[in-house]
């Protein structure tokens, strides 16, 4: 349990590293409300914090999801098997499109700043890509926070930590869910808080 609990927090911890990127690259939310074209001129000046931004959330995600897996098992073993694979289900669901928009993010944008910097034009195959990665993004944070409730349902059913946990998850979960669906605008950092309280509520078990 206690490593579970140490991968689920680690996931949100390794955000800080990340926003060592964000910050020396100039990645705020002005940034985010620039014109694509804008964005790819501001990416093509901060190329290396650009990577070091999408490369760092690879690897939290990657620990995130080593933790929620772990506690998928930990779930099924202490009597809700059934409930636990649901929710697993629905997270691989919503991590593997969020991996998908990262590359996208990765490897897509540096390279159609690279293009833009040099031919002074967007290049037309980026845009589809771009909307594709934003659907992504918003699918990682609701099908996450959706998978979290019905985790957070199963630890009501179990003994595994303490209800708190499982009621923040029920609770918050939909609440983030419904959030972004309504305001279609989010951050996917709402997809590693809840793994962080349930992390905590295992380390205090």
């Amino acid at each position: 349990m206690v490593l579970v609990g140490v991968l689920l927090l680690s996931g949100l911890g390794l955000m800080a590293i990340e926003m060592v990127g964000y910050t020396r690259g100039g990645y705020n939310s002005a940034f985010w409300k620039l014109p694509l074209d804008d964005k790819l001129d501001h990416v093509a000046v901060h190329r290396r914090e650009w990577w070091w931004i999408s490369i760092s959330s690879v690897v939290s995600l990657t620990v995130l999801s080593s933790g929620v897996y772990g506690l998928a098992f930990l779930l099924g073993d202490a009597g809700a098997p059934v409930v636990a694979s649901v929710a697993l289900g629905g997270y691989t669901v919503a991590a593997a499109a969020w991996l998908f928009g990262l590359v996208v993010q990765t490897a897509a944008v540096p390279e159609a700043a690279q293009q833009r910097a040099v031919a002074r034009t967007t290049p037309s195959w980026l845009h589809p890509m771009w909307k594709g990665a934003f659907l992504t993004e918003l699918t990682w944070i609701v099908g996450a926070n959706i998978a979290y409730a019905l985790m957070g349902y199963a630890i009501l059913t179990t003994d595994l930590v303490a209800d708190w946990a499982g009621w923040c998850a029920m609770v918050a979960g939909p609440l983030t869910a419904i959030g972004v669906l309504i305001t279609r605008d989010g951050f996917p950092q709402l997809g590693y808080l809840l793994p962080a309280v349930i992390g905590i509520a295992l380390l205090l078990t």
